[in-house]
């Protein structure tokens, strides 16, 4: 008899890989099926993992990190044994900031540092004549959007917790509440910047990997109590992710995949939006507007605790947590790879961001001390 295994996602392309599993059937020879089943937020997410309704999930994984940690909400030990890709977020403001930002810069409107320094003097423009506060979407306040923004408007010497409002809106939201003038812009990921596009809202200003190169996005994560007592359940689904990332990262299943993607994305998001996401060069249709880079293949899978122990450290900078050593190695720690795993977390990538120092995972109290030189990091 199959075992059926319940895992929640939202509806991003970035789900891709566990889409491809179920299509494939890539954990039958394991004796295991999976459902999936889609939530419109990350919180429900979050939430029904920690309660068991799912016994896995796709998830941010800075949100699994947070959950570990007791950050913001209830401490409940989450593991996370593989990555399901990098990057894939692209920022969108409204037609009106555009027009905006378009007049204002000085510079190269494709660098972050010139828009950034652009908004900055536009918010100044608006203080003066007391008009209100611009207002950004992200989609979790533990999330690399957030942080993707912070690492942006830092580069405008732009406070993020005093000069603009930062909300979070559930993916499938984000291009309506731009329509409606309820932000001035948003980080979120594909397809949902395509279609803010589509449907006149928006202009993508930048990609997430503008900002951050090899960003750290979802995870497949487990309650550690559930994956201790289910080893061969989390080993199968992990290297179902492998066989997942290698057949979407095959040239010959590019059109597989679109169609798979096309038909899981909801909201009517055509085909061609799906494939220039992908950024398949071959397309002659690719355009580097949308062409987010994601990332599935095999390195982009690898859930490497650099990468966890980065993302902690963004944690730290946006003052949601301290730091500590005990935290960073419990962070660390999520990102724990499953015994005799074909995908070992050696070799990951480390993210860069475009205008911060580099990162070092043996000395992140300097690291943090450099990214935020006249504050604290306590």
């Amino acid at each position: 008899m199959t075992q059926r295994l319940r895992i929640g996602y939202v509806p991003l392309t970035d789900a891709a890989l566990l889409h491809v599993v179920k299509a494939q059937n890539l954990t039958g020879k394991y004796g295991l099926g999976i459902e999936l089943i889609a939530e419109s937020s990350w919180a429900n997410i979050r939430d029904k993992l920690v309660a068991g309704h799912f016994d896995a999930a796709h998830m941010l994984a800075p949100a699994a990190i947070a959950v570990s940690l007791g950050a913001g909400q209830i401490e409940a030990p989450l593991i996370a044994p593989v990555a399901l890709g990098l990057n894939g977020n692209a920022f969108t403001v409204s037609n009106a900031l555009f027009e905006a930002l378009l007049r204002e810069v000085q510079g190269d409107m494709s660098d972050p540092r010139v828009t950034a320094r652009a908004l900055a003097r536009i918010m100044a423009r608006r203080r003066e004549k007391a008009e209100p506060q611009l207002t950004f979407g992200h989609v979790f306040p533990f999330s690399s959007h957030h942080y993707q923004l912070r690492l942006w408007l830092r580069a405008g010497h732009i406070d993020p917790d005093e000069d603009v409002r930062l909300v979070v809106v559930p993916p499938p939201f984000m291009a309506e509440t731009l329509r409606k003038g309820q932000l001035d812009g948003f980080c979120v990921g594909a397809p949902w910047n395509s279609v803010a596009v589509a449907a006149g809202a928006g202009i993508i200003l930048h990609q997430g990997t503008d900002i951050v190169r090899d960003c750290p996005e979802k995870v497949l994560a487990f309650r550690t109590e559930w994956a201790r007592t289910h080893k061969e359940e989390v080993g199968a689904l992990v290297e179902a992710i492998g066989g997942a990332s290698r057949w979407a990262s095959s040239s010959s299943n590019r059109n597989a995949l679109v169609t798979l993607l096309t038909a899981t994305a909801g909201q009517d998001v055509p085909a061609a939006t799906i494939e220039r996401i992908l950024g398949d060069p071959a397309s002659p249709s690719a355009s580097p507007l949308v062409a987010t880079g994601l990332r599935l293949d095999e390195e982009a899978i690898k859930a490497s605790p650099i990468q966890a122990l980065w993302l902690y450290a963004q944690m730290v900078a946006a003052g949601q947590i301290t730091y500590s050593d005990a935290f960073a190695a419990a962070a660390a720690a999520v990102y724990e790879p499953t015994p005799g795993s074909s995908i070992p977390p050696n070799h990951a990538a480390t993210p860069a961001v475009f205008d911060a120092p580099v990162f070092s995972a043996n000395d992140i109290p300097s690291y943090l001390a450099s990214l935020n030189p006249s504050g604290t990091n306590d």
